[in-house]
């Protein structure tokens, strides 16, 4: 019967109650992009046009919405009027489509709103007092009904137009915008515009409300033509409306005739429309008083629109003004409402005729999502909601690439390391990809067999907690009652009603551990920089030198460095290194692979000097430091082939060697520009995968200059190449070249990226799957961009030429590595810096720097504290300090208590006790 209950705690441990990952402040903030919907010529529903669309809308993520309220609803909208509507007033009240979506949890309302009782245009020939009052008196009612309906409700209405200019477009021979309009026609526009917005600030002055806003607004959308036309065809809303308009709220700008301008040109034309506002409400509305009402390539297929669409977003986030960025940028429309007759303008569609939806729908609900979780990321740590310049931060840099879909959970194994033989901490991480989904419950899982993702095949089990953090954040349970001298394995799982997963690996744990006292010297080993990220399995590099504080290569039980040992911060849990190069007449250089990097306060440790243990283990050559990630790594730190791969996949067994020099760690390779090169056969980066090499190019090198390449020269030759250099100059960018064997693509830095003569760290990953790279150059992104998506990646691999031998490398390479997977631009950086700055990226202790001691008074005698950062040691005692001492572990417990150790030193029962720490 106990078997059987315990397979069942198993299975299923209780499971707190979890709630939804949000909060008001961000549910609430406004991430900028958006839709609307006009006049759509399909719905798949019984439901009307305006209320599918809108439906499809919310189901994106979207919480603003922009639509037409008017006499011509049933063509707009899809919405058949009944006798009772009459007026806007009753369009918004009675109408249940209207209604409907008023009431749907959107928060901005952006409404072409027009007057029952008028034509659009009544003003064309000039303003009349008769027709304004009209105007007047539905747009003040309006106004009334949403500030009294949605008061209190968060709600913000926008009540403007379609296209102002497409009122002032003036044909000539069938030639639009080809002469200025009437000034009858300009008057008329600016009276009209004058009284709907006194009549909307009149009924918020007579209407008691709070937190609720209506605006009004004017549409401009011929603004190039006034900045660049002649005085004979350049009067546009922008110049001889809109300043006119004296008390104007907002501007929303059309802005077909900016879409494709460069970022300069695209701010100047803002910045124009910025100078022609009326000032009259600056500061009396919140926020920039401009925002994007309108843009689309129709025209193009869905597939091409995605990338045009997501660099004008990212554009357009780029500007602002005083601070203040756009706040609406709306793609023209949800469904299409282009008839068959105009092709090829039909695919103004976030989801097509036939109900598929289009990449630039995918492209939305990514960037409303991930924009919001960014939004929570930067509150939860800030205190604070970004600013509008600090929003653009956030997520313009997601906008280089196609965005992918959202993970619901990832969950990773960070570390498992030993307390005591019996003991365990274990954590892992937990990120949550989709704002709103439900807080995950974490747990954990442990036994001496790999249970995989059958909960009943473990040993253990144990509920950590619920997350309620939208950054990544770390779980970490004790696990007691460990069998000794034992392998065991520890994974986490995490769920909630979206997701369930396991952590993509069991993580293994020994409770053998060190046997520290048989080590004669030990030193701290921090890493005081954080990075932004915790970085598992980071292979970091450690240093050693007579110059250190107590150091002195006289300690070592072995001449090569046989006996050194590495364990993580708890001092038992052993970690893997491979010694780089050992000088003991100067700096020798080791790869600790450290298990998790992270914040201010990682530390391990580092034991030498026992005789019995000079046998170097195994994973000193075996690649266990650099797996995973790395598929390749090549110190060159041989003087001739075959050149070792410390990852043990893929030594460079032909080639023509390079020449020994000074590296950028320990020794590296002289490549003399017309031979010297290293072969790796064929080797298969998968469809994702990051590129590195220490290099100093010579001062003389003015051609390309290549690092990796698995292609021949050519630039749509079939697979990739890394190099310094376009093709006979010398203009140091550092460029990405892939191509199929038909189609290709270069992505290259801005000129002078790779100095000659200085060491640079250079990166480039590579996300072929998506069609997209990044190049780094010391640890900083200098260029992103497209690849080709069918290149290829499994075969033959040189390091410093061409494949069909040409364009050799001159100058010094050290440190080839190739990883498996995009690495994050933390990594890359943490890399550099790792080998450019290595005193600021670790620091050491002394060595067998004593801990700081103090005694402290409590209810059950004296307390023998010191602090955790000293390190673990041991209690131990004895009763006679006579020769020979016999030192026994303490019965009495150590605890750890605010950031301290402490264990109690109790009165002896006759004679006299002493205590020592043991560093373990």
């Amino acid at each position: 019967m106990l078997a059987v209950w315990m397979t069942a705690w198993l299975a299923a441990p209780a499971t707190p109650q979890a709630a939804t990952l949000s909060v008001p402040a961000v549910d609430s903030y406004n991430v900028r992009v958006g839709t609307e919907t006009f006049a759509g010529l399909y719905t798949f529903t019984t439901n009307t046009l305006l209320v599918e669309t809108a439906e499809a809308m919310t189901n994106m993520g979207s919480d603003v919405i922009k639509f037409y309220m008017g006499s011509d609803a049933a063509y707009q909208s899809g919405v058949s009027l009944a006798s009772n509507v009459t007026n806007l007033l009753t369009l918004a009240r009675n109408n249940p489509s209207y209604e409907q979506v008023l009431n749907m949890p959107f928060r901005h309302f952006i409404l072409w709103a027009y007057p029952f009782g008028n034509s659009d245009e009544w003003w064309g020939s000039g303003y009349n007092t008769t027709d304004g009052a009209i105007d007047y008196t539905e747009m003040y009612e309006l106004t009334c009904y949403l500030l009294t309906n949605y008061n209190n409700s968060g709600k913000t209405f926008y009540l403007g137009h379609w296209e102002g200019d497409g009122y002032l477009n003036v044909k000539v021979n069938g030639v639009a915008w080809a002469t200025n309009p009437s000034s009858a026609t300009i008057s008329g526009m600016i009276g009209w515009l004058n009284n709907r917005q006194k009549a909307v600030d009149d009924a918020k002055n007579a209407t008691p409300h709070s937190n609720v806003y209506v605006f009004n607004y004017a549409e401009a959308n011929r603004v190039r033509d006034a900045m660049n036309n002649g005085t004979n065809n350049n009067e546009r809303v922008i110049n001889y409306v809109a300043p006119y308009v004296t008390n104007l709220d907002y501007l929303s700008y059309s802005s077909y005739d900016a879409q494709n301008l460069a970022a300069a040109d695209l701010y100047t034309t803002l910045n124009y429309m910025q100078a022609h506002l009326p000032t009259n409400k600056a500061g009396l509305v919140p926020g920039e008083r401009m925002w994007i009402g309108e843009y689309g390539w129709g025209y193009d297929s869905p597939s091409a629109q995605e990338p045009l669409t997501r660099s004008y977003m990212q554009r357009l986030l780029g500007w602002n003004a005083g601070g203040q960025g756009l706040p609406y940028i709306l793609f023209w429309e949800m469904y299409n409402n282009q008839a068959a007759s105009l092709a090829p303008a039909t695919n103004f569609y976030l989801i097509s005729p036939a109900g598929v939806k289009a990449p630039c729908y995918y492209l939305h609900e990514y960037f409303l999502n991930k924009a919001r979780l960014l939004t929570a990321q930067f509150n939860e740590t800030n205190g604070a909601l970004p600013t509008d310049p600090q929003f653009a931060a956030l997520v313009s840099p997601m906008l280089n690439a196609p965005l992918a879909a959202p993970v619901n959970l990832t969950l990773t194994n960070i570390t498992a390391s030993l307390l005591n033989g019996a003991t365990a901490l274990v954590s892992a991480t937990l990120a949550q990809g989709v704002y709103g989904d439900d807080e995950a419950v974490v747990s954990v899982y442990w036994g001496r067999q790999n249970g995989g993702a059958n909960p009943a095949a473990w040993e253990g089990a144990q509920v950590i907690g619920v997350n309620t953090n939208f950054n990544p954040v770390a779980f970490t349970a004790v696990l007691t009652n460990l069998a000794a001298a034992a392998n065991y394995y520890i994974s986490f799982f995490a769920s909630n009603a979206s997701a369930q997963v396991w952590a993509p690996a069991a993580a293994p744990l020994s409770t053998s551990g060190l046997a520290a006292s048989n080590y004669s010297c030990r030193m701290k080993i921090s890493f005081p920089v954080c990075c932004g990220q915790t970085l598992a399995n980071f292979p970091a590099l450690v240093q050693w030198s007579n110059g250190l504080a107590g150091f002195s290569y006289a300690q070592f039980a072995s001449p090569t460095g046989g006996d050194l040992r590495f364990t993580d911060a708890g001092g038992l849990t052993l970690l893997p290194h491979e010694i780089n190069q050992w000088n003991t007449n100067g700096v020798s250089s080791v790869w600790v692979q450290v298990p998790a990097l992270r914040g201010t306060n990682t530390s391990i440790w580092a034991y030498w000097g026992n005789p019995a243990a000079t046998t170097p283990p195994a994973w000193t050559t075996n690649g266990a430091v650099w797996q995973p990630p790395y598929l390749l790594v090549w110190h060159l730190e041989q003087s001739g082939l075959p050149y070792q791969d410390s990852a043990a996949l893929h030594p460079a067994a032909s080639g023509v060697a390079p020449g020994v020099t000074a590296g950028a760690v320990g020794s590296g390779g002289l490549f003399n520009g017309g031979s010297s090169y290293l072969h790796g056969g064929v080797v298969n980066v998968g469809g994702a995968f990051t590129l590195f090499a220490w290099a100093k190019v010579a001062n003389t090198a003015s051609n390309i200059q290549t690092l990796w390449a698995n292609k021949p020269g050519g630039w749509n030759s079939n697979g990739f190449a890394l190099y310094v250099n376009t093709y006979n100059t010398g203009d140091q960018k550092l460029l990405l070249e892939d191509g199929d064997g038909v189609n290709g693509q270069t992505l290259a830095s801005a000129a002078g990226a790779v100095t000659p003569g200085t060491w640079h760290a250079l990166a480039a990953a590579v996300n072929e799957t998506n069609g997209t790279a990044e190049l780094y150059v010391d640890g900083r992104n200098v260029a992103n961009g497209s690849t080709v998506t069918d290149f290829a990646d499994a075969s033959g691999l040189d390091f410093g030429r061409l494949t069909n031998s040409v364009y050799y490398f001159d100058g010094s390479l050290d440190e080839a590595r190739i990883a498996s997977g995009v690495c994050s631009s933390n990594w890359i950086w943490a890399t550099w810096l790792n080998v450019a700055s290595n005193s600021v990226f670790n620091s050491v202790s002394p060595v067998n720097a004593p801990p700081s001691l103090s005694l402290a008074a409590s209810a059950a005698g004296t307390l023998l504290t010191w602090p955790a950062a000293a390190g673990v040691f041991a209690l131990c005692t004895t009763t006679n300090l006579n020769p020979p001492v016999v030192w026994l572990p303490a019965s009495n417990t150590v605890t750890y208590v605010n950031g301290q150790w402490q264990a109690p030193i109790l009165p002896p029962t006759r004679g006299n006790q002493f205590y020592r720490l043991q560093a373990r």
